[in-house]
């Protein structure tokens, strides 16, 4: 189970839909994704990530959604994940019209069946940008 295990962010990005980054520390992958009622849609998948501190490590996820205001991707939804302040996976999602999702949670969980696992979450930072 410890192979499957991951930690995770998920914010809501409207209309039902959420966008989750996912760290699985020893499998040492990232993933970005969006799951909306209909569909889950894997939106970055990076593999041998150095900056994940594995099982038992300190491991500081941040992820950032925003809506693109300019050029060829106005309109769009950029994300950014991050392990500590480095920016580990990017994705443009092209279907997500204005952001107005305002909730957001923390994930422990194993692909499949995650019973059984423990977590510890602390220094906990929320920022939520204008206008919200």
């Amino acid at each position: 189970m410890r192979h499957k295990a991951y930690l995770g962010l998920e914010l809501r990005a409207g209309g039902g839909a959420k966008y989750l980054m996912r760290v699985f520390p020893l499998q040492r992958k990232v993933q970005l994704i969006k799951v909306t009622p209909e569909r889950t849609s894997y939106l970055a998948i990076v593999k041998q990530e150095a900056a994940i501190r594995g099982i038992n490590g300190a491991n500081a996820l941040r992820l950032r959604a925003f809506n693109v205001t300019s050029g060829a991707e106005k309109g769009h939804a950029r994300l950014i994940a991050f392990l500590g302040s480095k920016p580990v996976a990017e994705a443009t999602d092209e279907a997500a019209g204005e952001l107005k999702g305002r909730a957001g949670a923390f994930l422990v969980g194993a692909v499949n069946n995650g019973r059984g696992l423990i977590a510890s979450i602390d220094d906990v930072k929320v920022r939520v940008p204008s206008p919200f």
